[in-house]
């Protein structure tokens, strides 16, 4: 088959060939592979529970599992953008380790603290929330949601080193462990939302144990934490942090808010069919972020290849995107009603508007990367706030008049809006008089 216009053979085995030797390829390949097992693990895991729970459990499981990953955004993102910058730059062991401690340390602290917070607010948003009172909700949610944040972190020193692979592997034992665990949880009598919370935790917390090794295994080294330094070498961290936490929060928050939202508009029970077909549309769209990643770590250790990385990094997105967006289009409604009758009849829509986004989303995901790499964080954090504010001020006002399908139309609706900007910034940066070679998109 003859080659893209951006170089790259689409054949299957081409395509792993030339992994060997080109490390943007080969990590990317590796999240990609990630992603798959996380989608698929967490199908498995979440049509278990539509079959084994009711749907107002469901929605209540995946409200609560949302905040979860809420907070573990906010305690890593700005902190795991750092850990990329830094820990290539580190030959000496002894700094690298001080870099991972310290990280690591500032994102645990900063999720107990908002862990604590979270807990106590919830219940006095939503009566559907009064659960959380029990401290048995207080355990698995306290613990699901720091082995998240540190097993985020550990993937990123993966990502920084170019060691995809570990990342694989340790995102295998936490969302095959989940989906395994759920049954016998299931079987002993669990209510709905402790069952499924406690299967959550548990795989979570097994994540960092094998996260850690994996981590050992690639350094070959061990360096215990040294609190008094990682404070110190904290501070000369902050302000690097703060822009970055802005860019990272834009573009992360906003779809994990949605399910907060679509349960306050709307119930638990439309909840349930929203998040269900978010997360089956997952592995659209998180290919774009996971190969945007890779460009982000490639381009940090290889600044002068950043239009060759950009490129190939499009192209890999065309091989993976593609053939998914059709397969979506095609059998959506088929792979809605193995969740049930209702799911389909309420989040076909939906489906449709969130595959569509995937294109313009992969637009706006490797521009910011490319703008990350450029040191231009400012213009980054600007349109992912927007892209991310945007949808949330227009799902609020649709959600009671068009239901679900709401969150599908403001999301297409933004990411379009964000690939205008690109188009703009692009265009401006070639037509001026004084524009460096270099533009937007490495080129």
């Amino acid at each position: 088959m003859a080659s893209s216009p951006l170089g790259l053979h689409f054949r299957p085995l081409a395509l792993l060939k030339r992994a060997r030797g080109d490390s943007l390829l080969r990590n990317s390949l590796f999240m990609m592979a990630t992603t798959v097992v996380n989608s698929a693990f967490g199908y498995l895991f979440w049509l278990a529970a539509a079959r084994l729970f009711s749907p107002a459990a469901v929605g209540l499981a995946s409200a609560i599992i949302s905040v979860s990953t809420i907070i573990s955004l906010c305690a890593q993102l700005g902190v795991a953008t750092v850990l990329i910058q830094s820990l290539p730059g580190h030959k000496d062991p002894t700094d690298w380790w001080l870099t991972l401690w310290t990280v690591t340390l500032m994102g645990a602290a900063t999720t107990f603290l908002l862990s604590c917070a979270a807990l106590l607010a919830l219940p006095l948003i939503s009566r559907d929330f009064a659960s959380l009172s029990h401290p048995v909700y207080w355990l698995l949610f306290g613990a699901g949601t720091v082995a998240g944040t540190v097993g985020s972190i550990l993937d990123t020193a993966f990502v920084a080193e170019r060691v995809s692979g570990n990342m694989l592997g340790r995102n295998t034992v936490v969302s095959g462990g989940k989906a395994i665990v759920l049954l016998p949880i299931a079987w002993l009598g669990s209510a709905g939302v402790l069952a499924l919370l406690g299967a959550w935790s548990l795989a979570a917390v097994l994540g960092i144990a094998v996260g850690g090794l994996l981590v050992v295994r690639r350094v070959g080294t061990w360096h215990r934490p040294r609190p008094r330094a990682s404070i110190d070498h904290a501070r000369t961290l902050v302000r690097r942090i703060v822009g970055n936490q802005f860019v990272g929060l834009g573009g992360a928050l906003p779809p994990l808010l949605l399910p907060l939202l679509v349960t306050a508009r709307l119930s638990a029970r439309d909840n349930a069919y929203f998040y269900t077909t978010w997360m089956m549309c997952g592995i659209l769209l998180v290919i774009s972020p996971a190969i945007a990643r890779s460009l982000f770590a490639e381009g940090v250790h290889s600044p002068g290849g950043l239009r060759r990385s950009t490129r190939s990094a499009l192209a890999i997105l065309c091989f993976l995107l593609v053939p998914g967006m059709v397969v979506f289009l095609l059998v959506g409604g088929i792979l809605l009603s193995t969740f049930g009758h209702e799911y389909a009849q309420h989040s076909i829509l939906l489906l449709r508007l969130i595959v569509l986004s995937a294109v313009p989303d992969a637009i706006t995901n490797l521009y910011v990367s490319v703008l990350m790499v450029e040191r231009r964080v400012a213009r980054a954090a600007y349109l992912n706030v927007g892209m991310g504010v945007g949808t949330i001020v227009v799902s609020w006002v649709l959600l009671p008049s068009v239901g679900v399908a709401a969150v599908g139309w403001a999301w297409l609706a933004m990411q379009l809006a964000g690939c205008l900007v690109v188009a703009i910034d692009f265009v401006s940066r070639h037509g001026g008089p004084k524009t460096p070679i270099v533009a937007s998109w490495g080129g």
